[in-house]
This record gives structure tokens, C-alpha cells and sequence, in this order.
């Protein structure tokens, strides 16, 4: 099973789309797909959970046909792949958003601003002009005047011209705001309410297949994946991971350029009994 050791038991595969499934093209090769397919075949669910807004999330799963559930703006939205319909989402209510947007402004002057919601991401000028790559997005001179009480964010974006993510989140944010902060890349910080991560979501996808929560497998390799990680039985990184990732991980797979995820499903695989034949009449 090429090389992939304590997946006995595995019942529920969880991963990261970006630096993780996708290659550097955004796309999978065909070990992947064949991998993917062959889950399908043995009835093992693949969840994919990303930190995208839910619009990109659909567009990366429809495009490779993946099957089941997304859960995406790091574990804020979990919605259907196929279909695209929202079974789940928690976030800020506009309110709450707002009165965070304000105090952010003001702890950093110069700050960039941006709220994802389930409708879209709208992000104030100048953040996508400090990133190498954007998602689409609707730009607002304000990210508070895109607070809706019928589409209320469920992640708040913040950019800085010369601070990364990592301090720029220990200037932003007290311990009193009950948020969490997590970067899926260096550049950017993301916040979202307590409570509302890649491990939450991990744990409710758990549920909604019915597997217990220490027989999941999850993938990833940002700092936003951690959560997800810790929460599941089996925790993997993929071999071009940050740091904080690969040491947190139970067991290390090729690299995403190699397909490692390919490498993981197929040995939980071969652990499952194969599909019954029916018989041709």
C-alpha cells in the first residue's frame, strides 16, 4: 500500500485542496483521480476542506468532478459538491463583524480589509494588489458597508503591505475578541469566531457520515489545517508542508507535486472489503 502505515480502520478521508491535493497547477493528476475513484467504488467518503470562500471551493471540486461534500472559508461552510447547496454555515453575525472591523482598523493603521460570506468575498482596495494570486472577488471601498444581516461573514481577511500574517495577527487581535486567527498562506491573516475551524468541521463531517471521530484521516499543510489535524485519528501532512504542520503530523506523505494524497486514500483502500459483483441475469 505503498508505504502508508496506520490507516487500519480509517473510515472518513478529510483533506486541504491548495499545496495538498491540487498540485502547483491547481489541478490532480491521474494517480489522484484514479485514487478518488477508486474511494468511490469502496464507499469511503473524501471530504475536502479548504479556507476558500465557497464560490472558488465549487469551482476547484466541479472542475476534477469530485464527489460529496465541501467544506470551505475554514470550516465555516460545509455544502454539497455537486449541487452546491449549503448544509451547514457559522460565522459572524453582521453586528459582531462590524464592531471587529472597527477595532482592527484602529489597533493597525494601514490594515486591508476583507469579509467572505456565503454570497461572495468582498475585499477593500489594495488586497489583492499585495497578493501574488486572489480569489475572485467583489471589491468594496469598505468592507464594512458589505455587511448584510441576510448574508452575515463567515471569515474576516486582513492584509498588510509590510506586516505577513503571523504578525500581523499579534497586532490585530486580544484575547478578548473570541475569535481565531489562521493563515493558509504567509501573506494574509484570516479570523473567524471561536470555535469555528478545520477540526470543528472535521468532527461534524464525522457525524454526518457516521464514523467515529478517531477513525478519520485528514491531510494538509498550512497552519490553517492544524486544527483538522488534531482532531483526527490519523493525522498526515504532505512532504512540502510548513514547519508547524509536518510536526504535527503522525506520518508524512510524497509531496503534492507527487500526489501524496493519492498515496494515503489508496492504502485506506486496501484496507476495505472490495465492492460486492452483482451477478449479470
Amino acid at each position: 500500500m505503498n508505504g502508508v502505515n496506520g490507516v487500519n480502520g480509517v473510515g472518513l478521508v478529510c483533506t486541504d485542496l491548495d499545496g495538498t491535493l491540487l498540485n502547483r497547477a491547481g489541478t490532480v493528476g491521474p494517480v489522484t483521480r484514479a485514487a478518488l475513484a477508486e474511494a468511490d467504488r469502496r464507499g469511503l467518503p473524501v471530504a475536502y476542506v479548504t479556507g476558500r470562500p465557497l464560490r472558488d471551493a465549487l469551482s476547484a471540486v466541479r472542475d476534477h468532478g469530485f464527489r460529496g461534500l465541501v467544506v470551505c472559508s475554514n470550516g465555516a461552510v460545509t455544502a454539497e459538491a455537486l449541487t452546491g447547496r449549503v448544509l451547514d454555515r457559522r460565522g459572524f453575525t453582521a453586528e459582531g463583524a462590524a464592531r471587529l472591523l472597527e477595532r482592527l482598523r484602529a489597533r493597525v493603521p494601514g490594515v486591508v480589509l476583507g469579509v467572505d460570506t456565503v454570497a461572495g468575498l468582498r475585499l477593500e482596495p489594495g488586497f489583492a494588489e499585495l497578493l501574488s494570486d486572489c480569489w475572485a472577488h467583489e471589491a468594496v471601498p469598505d468592507a464594512a458597508v458589505a455587511l448584510s444581516a441576510d448574508d452575515p461573514p463567515v471569515k474576516v481577511l486582513a492584509v498588510h503591505a509590510s506586516l505577513p500574517a503571523a504578525p500581523l495577527g499579534e497586532s490585530l487581535v486580544r484575547p478578548g475578541d473570541a475569535v481565531e486567527t489562521t493563515r493558509s498562506t504567509p501573506y494574509f491573516l484570516e479570523i473567524s469566531p471561536r470555535g469555528v475551524d478545520k477540526g470543528a468541521a472535521l468532527r461534524r463531517l464525522a457525524g454526518h457520515y457516521g464514523v467515529p471521530v478517531p477513525a478519520t484521516a485528514a491531510v494538509g499543510d498550512m497552519p490553517n489545517d492544524l486544527p483538522m489535524l488534531r482532531a483526527a485519528g490519523l493525522a498526515a501532512a504532505v512532504a512540502n508542508a510548513h514547519p508547524e504542520v509536518l510536526a504535527a503530523a503522525d506520518l508524512v506523505l510524497p509531496g503534492n507535486e507527487e500526489e501524496g494524497v493519492a498515496r494515503l486514500i489508496e492504502a485506506v483502500c486496501a484496507t476495505l472489503p472490495a465492492p460486492a459483483v452483482r451477478p449479470v441475469l
